[in-house]
């Protein structure tokens, strides 16, 4: 098991883009394999498992947007991204349009996809040096850096993008299931240590109390595995649903796993805090995703605007 994070995520990245992991969601007529939003979150799962210090929610988000924009300077970026030679990060500006919070990425990043507050409008930086970026606030998952942008004044090309909607979509999605590979590696790791840490003569998972645990947070990480699993479906079919389904995943991944990872921390002992051990990696990185999908509390107000319940009075 390793013990921290790859520091250098980058040295295999071109690798695993020649396998088209950054193309998944982008148009056959652009270079990508198409909506494959089901293939996306096999990757980002598994990516979250290993605790892969890649942007890669940000890195599908921007690539769609990209291939949406009909721009050439776009698709110049676009085709580095598919190849792997370029990292455009992905983010969403405030109200002002100078500042970005929680870029995930940006350290690595040589391009960014920042969008608008509103309307289908994304500007696109193309060199580090038209922003600025506070890393300062946003330690706390080691895994992948985060930092807060501030685009120079007068840089940036904008960007016009049709169902940009989906480009967000499918960027909560990906944090989604990023966090529910965390949780399976935690709870199988957590599992395996139960069945060998001995207390009173046998292993601690034969004790009733921890079992009857192990087996309600199996039960939990399954249902958010299935919620993610059908909000890919929808999207990947273009449903009208897709986006109440993922904001279903966002809120049962969001509130739910960094409870359920907190327990199993728990259930470790001592040596799941340890550096070496590692546990407390995943811990970090799924209430990171959490707040780069704007929260739970987020994902809860969008499911309730789509179910009309912010209108009853």
């Amino acid at each position: 098991m390793p013990s921290a994070p790859a520091a250098d995520w980058r040295e295999g990245w071109r690798a695993l883009a020649e396998l088209g992991v950054t193309g998944f969601c982008v148009p056959e007529e652009k270079g990508g394999i198409g909506l494959r939003a089901d293939a996306a979150v096999a990757v980002a799962t598994e990516l979250g498992a290993a605790l892969h210090g890649s942007p890669y929610a940000g890195l599908a988000a921007s690539a769609r947007v990209l291939a949406l924009a009909d721009d050439p300077v776009a698709d110049q970026v676009l085709s580095g991204v598919l190849s792997g030679e370029r990292v455009c990060g992905f983010g969403r500006l405030s109200g002002d349009g100078r500042v970005a919070r929680l870029v995930d990425g940006v350290a690595h990043s040589d391009a960014l996809v920042l969008l608008e507050q509103d309307g289908d409008g994304a500007t696109l930086l193309l060199d580090p040096l038209d922003w600025s970026a506070d890393a300062r606030h946003h330690g706390f998952d080691v895994s992948r850096t985060c930092a807060d942008v501030t685009v120079v004044p007068g840089q940036g090309r904008r960007l016009v993008v049709p169902a940009v909607a989906v480009a967000v979509d499918l960027y909560e999605l990906l944090l989604a299931a990023d966090t529910v590979g965390s949780a399976h590696r935690m709870l199988e790791r957590t599992v395996t240590y139960a069945g060998q840490r001995r207390s009173f003569g046998r292993p601690i998972g034969g004790f009733q109390a921890v079992q009857h645990r192990l087996v309600d947070h199996s039960v939990r990480v399954r249902g958010m595995t299935l919620v993610v699993t059908e909000a890919a479906r929808l999207l990947s079919a273009g449903s009208s649903r897709a986006r109440r389904w993922v904001a279903v995943a966002g809120s049962s991944t969001g509130a739910g796993a960094p409870h359920i990872l907190h327990d199993l921390l728990q259930l470790s002992g001592a040596i799941g805090f340890t550096w070496e051990y590692g546990l407390h990696f995943h811990q970090r990185r799924v209430h990171q995703n959490a707040r780069l999908a704007a929260n739970p509390r987020g994902a809860l107000r969008a499911l309730a605007d789509l179910e009309g319940w912010t209108d009853a009075r």
